[in-house]
């Protein structure tokens, strides 16, 4: 169909974080949890120009408000990531998660979690730079699908494929 945007696939992201604090209820009827993003990595695909290659240089954070019905949190992340050639880039996305029986596992901490299927989180990332190279990036659109990675003994990590949107 005509008119549609399309999606090229344009890089994977990959956040450590850390057990989340439960503010608690709010005045509004939800609730409030933060959640520490103690290491990143964001990395293009093959194909996509000029390559960017970037870990955390200052710790994140998310700042998580769950709906009363808790069927939906929305995240609302920020961190700052240093390119492999040096380069300061703020990342920030917002989002939704969907919490299914997988994924309310997951963000429990139960020691039966898995990794959950990507699907129960949709991201709209961008970037914000004054560096010439990659400058170009605050003017593109993106959106990432997300899952919450579990590997025993280690802290829960969360990870996006992104994907550029094309009109």
């Amino acid at each position: 169909m005509s008119g549609f945007p399309t999606l090229k696939p344009w890089g994977t992201l990959l956040a450590t974080i850390s057990p989340p604090e439960h503010i608690g209820t709010l005045s509004s009827g939800g609730s409030q949890i933060i959640a520490n993003i103690t290491a990143t990595s964001l990395k293009t695909e093959p194909d996509v120009t000029p390559a960017l290659n970037a870990t955390s240089v200052v710790f994140g954070g998310d700042w998580i408000h769950a709906d009363p019905d808790g069927k939906h949190l929305r995240l609302d992340v920020r961190s700052v990531l240093r390119t492999d050639d040096g380069v300061p880039i703020t990342f920030i996305y917002t989002g939704i998660i969907s919490v299914s029986p997988a994924t309310a596992l997951a963000l429990s901490g139960a020691p039966e979690a898995q990794t959950v299927p990507f699907g129960d989180i949709v991201s709209v990332p961008r970037f914000v730079t004054g560096h010439d190279k990659y400058q170009h990036l605050e003017n593109m659109v993106f959106v990432g699908s997300g899952r919450f990675v579990i590997t025993p003994g280690e802290p829960m990590k969360v990870e996006y494929k992104i994907s550029e949107v094309l009109a």
